[in-house]
């Protein structure tokens, strides 16, 4: 082996990879503002998670409101809510700066920004690998229209990790070429702070890389070098915990961390559609999120299984493969591609975790794209064949199988047909055939624009690559758009709006029901309210709905069925789509007790009869054994008789819940959690439950609703703190419950006095309040973990100006020892 230092061009490389990229976004983001009126629309949860999240947090931010964000389902931490969506990326700051009115208009130039940083960072960290920075940016342009990158414009803030891990490479190889101090520290910081989620994934591939780089001899392990740059991680991650700390606090309990992955599912993957799933990703550009199309049964629907490269698809990878034996990238690429066929090894990037995701795929396409680079660099020293031409055939294969395997359907019980093609949706399996082939067809054209006149390969290679993208990419974008659940009319007239044409008076201080409409469509309007698509919100509200029989696990979306927590959680209004070619009803046969009042901004809207103001008190005490062994059928209305508390709340409390010792030996003893007896009512030996009393028609419906309504509280708002009420209590001392999630964040007083928040009724908060007295009642929240993690944070950026200090600041210990390591007879012409 020989160093082989090439004198570096002064050109601006970084920026023409920045441009480059920007500027063929605009192919995907222009046509789409133009038809949507200035708003780039996509569909799923692009819509109606990306947009009114960008749009809530801004707000939450200008206004001050950063500690508990009531819009959010029925009330969430705000930091650990959006931590993982927004707060930790640098472009949603930017939309701080603006006013409200811009944020939704702003979306489509910041992806366009996004797709062009993507580019600059991983050119930054691939150019160590070339020779000629110019094929660099062709990497960074790959890197950022590559299948996963465009895949994942649907999770508008999945580019972040994207952007930051190419730098994080780049700082490791940096600190081992020149001893350079503190970028390593940095780059942590960095990935940490913008995605947690990712972060974990880009730790687990650093320690294979840098493992790989040892025993590839790229990197010589040295016990003190080594113990600085544990040192410097350790540095940079402690100056992330002012967000991460708070962000994992928050989590805790979710039952999506907790899910981890076991047995024969950690071995194999039990739907066999998977495997060929991967494959598939890796020769086409990627089945459009919740559409599988390719392997219609492979599940995964928005698992991110996309490892295609624009153009090349994996000619340069398989011939790396084939010929480069001892290369530190074909190593690389076989242990990832070995872990993505691994079940638990995939898992291994999110710890664990039992749901099956590939949102890690963006690391394994960074090593195909260095090798394809390399290799048009060196086009005329590679046997450009032994890559290309099992490429193709797997291509053609692929689309051969699926697209004319016959299959048998059942068209009804009796009658079956024949189909040809195993593929959802014919048109688009053979439109992206047809983009997977066209690509191998100007790939192929290089190879002979390279022998004949090689003076053009780069000019037509950069050509080729920005024509082929100005068409793949916006393909799939629309292909996309084909399947959102609401029109762009609807989004634009009625979302986007934020309910301007809205005139009740009160809807922005009490809790409404967005029913069966467009996800998160109050938080477009920041009404608060029940129906809500959030993936992170309190555990305990999780616990409740799981509790009660309502699925809670990316979203709280209960049916009319369960119309008694509507009572419970203090629903005034009721919005369901207007009819254009019907009257609305002038009650609902949804649910009992509401009636019809208005039309307005495209919706019919009907008030519950029976609203509960924020703010109640009981007159019956339940304890949570005789709760859970409700049928979940009338749980929801068994909480509007009684205030569900553990039994040493009831000991607690005795004054006021009749609790006497001895009154539960009986319930204990015949209790059975793991039996439970899902009656009406429920019947203890030697226990006398107040459940065997309860019923639940309508008209007791009624009467339960309107006896807590008469023992409500006088007035409710919420705070930038968190919340604040009077209640009258004209008896004796009670339980205040308020339908607020209880959170470990929560202090309250009343009458100025701190008081126990309890929590009740499996999920939410209670405080006592004494009798026969106005009581003025305050919440406050604060975020747990906040603090600790800011003095964490700074202390350790003291830390990091005391390190830099002492080892010169940011200066080289020396100068970079190669830019690109090649061998002896690749110099004198030879071939691999």
């Amino acid at each position: 082996m020989v160093l082989n230092r090439l004198e570096r061009k002064k050109r601006p490389y970084a920026l023409y990879a920045f441009l480059w990229a920007f500027l063929l976004s605009a192919f995907i983001v222009v046509p789409v503002m133009i038809r949507d009126g200035g708003y780039f629309l996509h569909y799923g949860d692009f819509n109606v998670q990306e947009i009114p999240f960008y749009q809530l947090a801004h707000d939450s931010i200008q206004s001050g409101n950063t500690g508990w964000s009531h819009l959010t389902d029925l009330g969430a931490n705000f930091v650990g809510s959006y931590s993982f969506y927004l707060l930790g990326s640098p472009f949603f700051w930017v939309t701080v700066l603006m006013p409200s009115s811009w944020v939704a208009y702003s979306i489509g130039p910041l992806l366009m920004l996004k797709l062009g940083c993507a580019s600059l960072t991983s050119y930054i960290y691939i150019r160590r690998y070339v020779r000629d920075k110019k094929y660099a940016v062709i990497g960074g342009v790959l890197y950022a229209f590559s299948g996963f990158s465009v895949y994942n414009i649907f999770f508008f803030h999945f580019h972040e990790a994207m952007i930051f891990f190419p730098l994080l490479l780049a700082a490791l190889d940096e600190y081992h070429a020149t001893k350079r101090k503190g970028v390593v520290a940095l780059a942590v910081f960095a990935c940490a702070t913008v995605n947690y989620y990712f972060f974990v994934g880009q730790v687990v591939f650093v320690v294979i890389y840098y493992i790989v780089k040892l025993i590839s001899k790229a990197y010589r392990f040295k016990p003190m070098e080594f113990v600085m740059l544990a040192v410097e991680c350790v540095i940079g991650f402690g100056m992330s915990m002012f967000l991460l700390l708070p962000s994992i606090a928050a989590i805790t309990g979710n039952y999506r961390v907790s899910n981890l992955i076991n047995g024969w599912k950690a071995l194999i993957y039990t739907n066999t559609q998977r495997y060929i799933q991967i494959i598939v990703s890796m020769f086409f550009p990627g089945d459009v999120p919740a559409k599988n199309n390719f392997t219609p049964s492979a599940g995964g629907k928005w698992s991110s299984v996309a490892l295609y490269i624009p153009m090349f698809s994996m000619t340069f990878a398989i011939l790396c493969m084939r010929d480069k034996k001892r290369s530190f990238f074909r190593r690389m690429m076989i242990i990832l591609i070995v872990m993505a066929f691994i079940p638990v090894f995939n898992s291994a990037f999110q710890l664990l975790n039992n749901n099956y995701y590939a949102r890690w795929f963006y690391m394994l396409t960074l090593m195909v794209i260095i090798v394809t680079v390399q290799s048009l660099e060196r086009m005329k020293e590679i046997r450009f064949m032994r890559g290309f031409l099992p490429t193709t055939g797997i291509t053609l294969a692929i689309a051969i199988l699926i697209g004319l395997t016959p299959e048998e359907t059942d068209a009804d019980a009796q009658v079956s047909s024949l189909k040809i093609g195993l593929e959802e949706s014919p048109i688009r399996f053979w439109l992206f055939v047809l983009v997977a082939v066209g690509g191998l067809a100007l790939t192929y054209a290089l190879y002979v624009i390279n022998k004949k006149k090689p003076k053009f390969f780069f000019t037509s290679a950069a050509l080729f690559l920005s024509l082929f993208v100005a068409l793949y990419a916006p393909l799939y974008i629309w292909a996309g758009r084909v399947y959102a659940d609401r029109d762009d009319e609807f989004m634009i007239n009625y979302a986007l709006n934020r309910g301007k044409d809205i005139t009740l008076d009160d809807i922005h201080e009490v809790r409404s029901d967005f029913y069966e409409t467009s996800d998160n469509l109050g938080m477009f309007w920041q009404v608060p309210n029940i129906q809500a698509f959030h993936s992170i919100v309190p555990a305990s509200l999780m616990e409740f709905y799981n509790t009660i029989g309502v699925k809670r696990d990316v979203g709280s979306r209960p049916s009319t069925e369960f119309y008694g927590l509507r009572a419970l959680l203090s629903v005034k209004y009721l919005f369901i789509e207007d009819k254009e070619d019907e009257s609305p009803p002038q009650t609902t046969n949804l649910m009992p007790g509401y009636n019809y009042i208005n039309t307005e901004n495209g919706f019919d809207i009907y008030e519950n009869q029976y609203y509960i103001p924020m703010g109640f008190t009981y007159d019956q005490y339940l304890t949570i054994e005789e709760f859970t062994d409700l049928s979940d059928k009338i749980q929801h209305l068994a909480l509007l008789k009684a205030l569900v508390l553990t039994q040493d709340q009831m000991e607690k409390y005795a004054d006021i819940t009749g609790y006497t010792d001895g009154m539960y030996l009986n319930l204990n003893f015949t209790h059975n959690d793991n039996d439970l007896q899902d009656e009406f009512r429920p019947k203890y030996e030697g226990f006398d439950s107040i459940t065997a009393d309860f019923i639940y028609d309508n008209s007791h419906y009624f009467e339960e609703a309107e006896k807590l309504r008469a023992n409500s509280c006088s007035s409710f708002a919420y705070t930038k703190e968190g919340f604040t009420a009077a209640f009258n209590n004209k008896g004796g001392d009670n339980l205040l419950f308020f339908s607020v999630p209880y959170d470990e964040g929560w202090t309250a007083t009343v009458n100025g006095e701190p008081v126990d928040i309890e929590k009740v009724n499996v999920g939410f908060m209670a405080v006592r309040v004494p009798g026969n007295t106005e009581s003025t009642i305050k919440f406050r929240y604060q975020t747990p973990f906040l603090k600790t993690g800011c003095i964490i944070a700074a202390g350790s950026f003291i830390v990091l100006i005391l390190y830099l200090a002492i080892n010169r600041g940011f200066s080289a210990k020396r100068k970079s020892r190669r830019t690109y390591r090649i061998k002896q007879k690749e110099m004198q012409g030879g071939t691999l």
